[in-house]
């Protein structure tokens, strides 16, 4: 019975419930309350809302151009700038320049809110300017701001617009109204100043959202900055004085904290009620007056205003109802959605925070044992591969081509006939080393040193045999490459190949180049270039595609497809084999490694 209780069907059922009941109360009320209330509050109330919407929009307006202002302020590049004493040294200046400029640039809305920055030193020997090339007419310098009369005003209330509204002093050919304001740079490291920023903001910052406010047609809009009153008509400032009488504070009708309401007179004898909205900036204001007689209008109204807030209310309930409705089953179906995409992504570790105590928590934890056991298939799989691979190695290194070891001492043979044994020896030292190399453990991983050390035992083999006309050149970059790891019987096959495919058929003597060196992302490139008959683009194609195609007749396995795919396989799919080549010139194999030591710890790729 208690988990019944706990199903989304029947949570849902209650919330339901619970709902229509708080719906048939709310509706209720709102009749009640509106055929009792009073008009004049209504009204008050919802010109106090649209003045607040409107007091949020203009500090909106004049916080991104503070912000931008603050930025430079604790910039560290401007400080360095006002710290400067030296003005023949541009370099601290073109910094704080483009400091200024890339953050002025990456707010396109400062275009049309900011009409002037000027950052000065306080030395007073140089400044920054961020202004519209349209009002960049007259030449500005530290002496021509410092010295306006409200200069001093300004520095005594950093921030602060308390200037009120004034024509720009340095843009002539119009008259452009402008805020000004005043901060000082503070030196990093002690109380004291280093400069200062003088800001000019465009009016559009209050007239912009006051274009967008709606007015009743017998309504006024004023906006006061400190001491100074503006009337806004026809989408303009226009300085004015205070011509009300105040009668009486209804304050107490207010909504929000701060707002000022009171009944007046003016000087026309109308009465009205002015609504006053503080914004967030210290000694600013907007004010609506409503005359009286707006609300006998209103009357006529009521039934469509009972209506709006019923629908406005039911629009709330329905979205707390969808609220109530995403956290009982949207928010625990996206859990199981993000915890299959980590599944998919590769973590498999349980999560208990989708196992909740209804229907969707059997799935999590269905999901969860689903994926513990994949887990386990997975490195089960995984070890039975390395076992599988290390078994294909011993067998590989069980299966030494009797065609080589026929030539090889046929050559050993032929040498001791026609020569006096001198060179059976070598060729004999070589022959026991490369099979002393051959029947070693099963260890992948070697250095580069000893694949080396392998080549040119073979090399020497190969030499006797075709008596002396291929030779070896072999060039390292750096030393320590040779330190680097690679997998073990790499560089043979391919080698065998260049001999036997490359020069052999030409018929002449040949030479076969090995180059060591790092590219550019510092991973280990081996170029092995042998000077035969080369190949055309559609061997070229088919080089990698078959083992038994390129079988070295060393070890038949382990060919030069076989070679790549071993390669990828212990490194990583960007590794492997690379060939080019030109019919009649050359063939080059190039072999990409990443730089690998012995003490270095390396994680093989999952997807290997």
């Amino acid at each position: 019975m208690k988990k019944h209780f706990h199903t989304i069907r029947a949570k849902i059922l209650l919330y339901t419930i619970s709902l229509i009941l708080l719906i048939s109360i709310i509706i209720a009320f709102i009749s009640y309350f509106i055929a009792s209330s009073n008009l004049e509050e209504n009204l008050i109330q919802t010109t106090e809302t649209k003045l607040s919407l409107l007091a949020s929009s203009i500090d909106s307006n004049l916080e991104s151009v503070r912000g931008f202002v603050h930025s430079c302020q604790t910039s560290g590049q401007i400080r360095k700038f006002a710290l400067e004493t030296d003005s023949s040294d541009k370099q601290s200046k073109r910094e704080a320049h483009d400091f200024v400029m890339n953050t002025y640039n990456s707010n396109t809305a400062l275009r049309s809110q900011l009409i002037r920055l000027v950052i000065i030193r306080k030395s007073q020997n140089d400044i920054i300017q961020v202004v519209e090339s349209v009002y960049s007419s007259v030449s500005v310098s530290a002496d021509a701001i410092m010295t306006l009369s409200c200069f001093e005003d300004l520095y005594a209330h950093p921030g602060e617009l308390t200037a009120g509204i004034l024509s720009d002093p340095f843009y002539h050919s119009k008259d452009i109204p402008v805020m000004p304001f005043v901060v000082a740079i503070d030196h990093p490291y002690k109380s004291s100043e280093i400069g200062y920023i003088f800001t000019e903001i465009s009016t559009s910052v209050i007239t912009d959202p006051l274009h967008n406010y709606l007015v009743d047609e017998n309504s006024r809009l004023y906006f006061q900055i400190g001491d100074y009153l503006y009337q806004y008509t026809d989408h303009n400032l226009t300085a004015c004085t205070k011509n009300f009488e105040v009668i009486d504070d209804l304050s107490d009708m207010a909504l929000s904290e701060g707002t000022i309401i009171q009944r007046a007179r003016d000087l026309d004898g109308r009465d009205c009620i002015l609504i006053t909205r503080p914004l967030k900036n210290t000694g600013l204001y907007v004010t609506e007056c409503l005359d009286e007689h707006i609300l006998s209008q209103n009357i006529f109204q009521t039934f469509f205003v009972v209506v709006v807030i019923i629908l406005t209310f039911a629009t709330i309930t329905g979205v707390l109802f969808s609220v109530l409705l995403s956290r009982t089953v949207n928010e625990p179906v996206q859990q199981l959605q993000e915890r299959m995409k980590r599944i998919a992504d590769g973590d498999f570790s349980r999560d208990p925070s989708t196992e909740w105590e209804h229907e969707l928590g059997d799935i999590g934890k269905n999901i969860n044992d689903l994926s513990e056991n994949v887990l386990s298939l997975m490195n089960q799989r995984i070890e039975d591969e390395r076992q599988k691979r290390d078994y294909e190695y011993r067998m590989l290194q069980s299966q030494i081509n009797p065609h080589f070891l026929y030539n090889t001492l046929n050559s050993i043979k032929w040498m001791a006939t026609i020569q006096n044994a001198t060179g059976i020896a070598e060729m004999t030292t070589s022959l026991s080393r490369l099979l002393k190399d051959i029947s070693k453990g099963t260890t992948n991983l070697v250095p580069i040193s000893h694949e080396i050390s392998l080549i040119k035992d073979y090399f020497t083999i190969q030499q006797y045999r075709y008596g002396g006309t291929i030779t070896l050149d072999l060039t390292i970059d750096e030393p320590d490459l040779t330190e680097s790891q690679i997998l073990k019987f790499t560089l043979q096959p391919i080698v065998e190949n260049a001999i036997f495919h490359g020069i052999e058929p030409k018929g002449t003597a040949g030479t076969i180049s090995i180059h060591i060196y790092r590219n550019t992302d510092s991973d280990v490139c081996i170029d092995i270039t042998d000077d035969g008959i080369g190949m055309d683009e559609e061997t070229i194609s088919h080089l990698f595609d078959n083992d038994s195609s390129a079988g070295s007749s060393f070890f038949r396995e382990i060919g030069i497809s076989n070679v790549h795919k071993r390669l990828q396989y212990e490194f990583g799919p960007s590794y492997g084999l690379h060939a080019t080549s030109t019919p009649g010139e050359f063939t080059t194999i190039s072999i990409l490694l990443p730089f690998l030591k012995k003490e270095t710890t390396y994680v093989k790729p999952v997807n290997s």
